[in-house]
């Protein structure tokens, strides 16, 4: 094997291609040309070809052919870089970084690769790893919180899922591992939602969550994610200002309010409308049970019928408590809350027209059958007063074709939602002097108190019993805003009622020995809250499926007997 050692040159190298032309060196016998300046390089000679060789610590690595390394200068390079990876002792790390430069890449293109493919080979996460991981593993499992444990919330789960898997995501993020990702592909991801898609929301929730789910990875997976020790640059990715949604200042008026509720309960079938379907009795329940409770439209709708109790400390009699579940509310705390007497009496009233074998107050008139006994969807409310608005259920027709498609009866009051509402409770306790750490307390504002044990997924009726009596729920405090706030609402509707009355229908008397109807008969020139008061005050006992007291629903309805009536 004849080897020639010197400092390799151009000249070397046209002697080296000569020799292969030749074809008289073999793979038993080759040519080698062996640098001086660089240990280990050379150039190897056998059969027709000849390539540069590197040799380290016993391992040979091929460079490339002479026609792909076409100078001495650049083979020395490249014997270096190579050599630093051989150093490190992984397998075939050198042989994909020669490649990779041997391809055109860069050393530092080449040892992104490399570190790339070696990541891959570990396992570390790519995009679709977090988007699948911090929803599943996260946010869909309760968590020790400062204030105790924070309960899953499947809403927040299904919008991380959605948002961190959008289209535009995946083909920005899609495959990448974690370890490589920049804070300009969060910025691009974000620049691209907003101003090529339009989407303002979807552009702020994607930096919401991606730098939540990136910070979680890193926090508790920092190795297998391969974010261990990297700098967290996805805090600084910032949400463009133009997509932040405006604060809301919006409520109607409490007089506003009870026009509505007037205009609901007297406009079943809405005009100018192709399908000449009336309000459910049930929706319209609950509609009032969001005005009464201030409560937010999924926990409003989703009582049940066990989480009524009779408040056995109540100021006077025929006051109820209502008990939510941690999985209903936004705050992730049990929460109770005080019913006036009055208030209390849309139990009865929906119950009069509800499915009596549903666990719900409010459960949905249409199942399939893949749903079971569930409560009517948090949107019907919002239909509800959208329809009143004369506007279509067709959320992808334009503004204007909507307006055209009905009359808006609810003209001259500003729009608002059931959320809205809750500002409406707010202002209006406040102008009565009604307390704020009542007002709070009815709103279920977190007040750093901690948060009270769950409840099983079925309840007793004693098991809500013990968590609304055993835990302080500050009903006393509740019942102060719950007692201004109804006062106020009810009068309200009084004054809305009688604007509309234009005559006075008294019921004729019983005839004795008449049986005394099983349920109070509505009509729209009287608030049912009224018709159920009097109702009550002529039976011969009080009922006693929620607690109510015949005696207060007697005394009441004497005492607001409106003039004209």
């Amino acid at each position: 094997m004849p080897t020639i050692r010197d400092i390799i040159t151009k000249e070397h190298m046209r002697q080296a291609e000569e020799a292969a032309a030749s074809r008289q060196y073999t793979s038993r016998d080759p040519l080698i040309y062996a640098d001086e300046r660089e240990l280990g390089l050379s150039i190897r000679v056998q059969g027709g070809s000849a390539r540069w060789v590197l040799k380290y610590s016993g391992s040979t690595r091929v460079l490339g052919s002479l026609s792909e390394i076409t100078s001495p200068t650049a083979a020395r390079a490249l014997a270096v870089e190579t050599r630093e990876v051989m150093r490190s002792g992984v397998g075939d790390d050198a042989r994909r970084f020669v490649r990779q430069r041997r391809s055109g890449k860069t050393t530092e293109e080449a040892v992104a690769v490399l570190a790339r493919q070696r990541a891959h080979a570990d396992g570390k996460w790519r995009w679709e790893d977090l988007a699948r991981r911090y929803p599943d593993e996260y946010l869909s499992r309760p968590r020790k919180t400062a204030r105790g444990m924070r309960m899953p919330s499947a809403a927040s789960a299904a919008e991380a899922r959605r948002y961190l898997n959008d289209p535009v995501v995946i083909e920005h993020l899609g495959g990448r591992l974690l370890m490589e990702l920049t804070r300009g592909d969060f910025e691009r991801v974000r620049d691209t939602l907003l101003d090529v898609h339009g989407r303002k929301t979807a552009s702020r929730q994607f930096v919401s969550y991606s730098s939540a789910a990136m910070s979680w990875a890193r926090r508790y997976f920092g190795g297998a994610s391969g974010l261990e020790g990297v700098d967290r640059w996805w805090v600084d990715t910032i949400k463009r200002d133009e997509t932040l949604p405006t604060p809301k200042a919006r409520m109607p008026e409490i007089d506003d309010l009870a026009r509505t509720l007037y205009l609901a309960e007297t406009t079943r079938v809405m005009p100018g409308r192709r399908i000449q379907k009336g309000t459910s009795e049930v929706v319209l329940c609950a509609l009032w049970w969001i005005a009464i409770t201030a409560l937010r439209a999924h926990a409003a709708v989703s009582v049940r019928r066990s989480h009524i109790v009779p408040w056995r400390d109540a100021p006077e009699p025929g006051w109820v408590i209502a008990s939510f579940r941690v999985e209903d509310m936004k705050g992730k705390r049990f929460f109770a809350l005080p019913i006036p007497p009055r208030a209390a009496l849309l139990l009865e009233r929906v119950g009069f027209v509800a499915d009596p074998e549903s666990e719900f107050v409010f459960p949905a008139q249409r199942r399939r059958k893949a749903d079971g006994d569930v409560p009517i969807s948090r949107s019907s409310p919002r239909l509800l007063l959208e329809r009143l608005r004369g506007r279509p259920a067709n959320p992808s027709m334009s503004r204007e074709d909507e307006i055209r498609r009905g009359q808006d009866l609810l003209d001259g009051i500003e729009h608002f939602s059931t959320h809205d509402l809750r500002r409406t409770f707010a202002t209006v306790c406040s102008d009565l002097a009604v307390r704020g750490d009542a007002i709070s307390a009815v709103l279920d504002h977190a007040d750093g108190s901690a948060a009270a044990p769950s409840m099983t997924a079925t309840p007793t009726r004693a098991e809500v019993t013990r968590m609304v009596y055993d835990h302080s729920q500050r009903l006393a405090l509740k019942a102060i805003a719950m007692s201004a706030w109804c006062d106020a609402l009810f009068s309200a509707c009084d004054r809305e009622w009688s604007r509309h009355r234009t005559a006075v229908r008294r019921p004729l008397p019983r005839r004795s020995g008449e049986p005394y109807p099983d349920r109070p008969e509505f009509r729209p020139d009287v608030p049912w809250y009224r018709t159920i008061e009097r109702w009550h005050a002529g039976r011969p006992k009080a009922p006693t499926s929620l607690g109510l007291a015949a005696a207060r629903a007697r005394r009441q309805a004497e005492e607001d007997e409106p003039e004209d009536a």
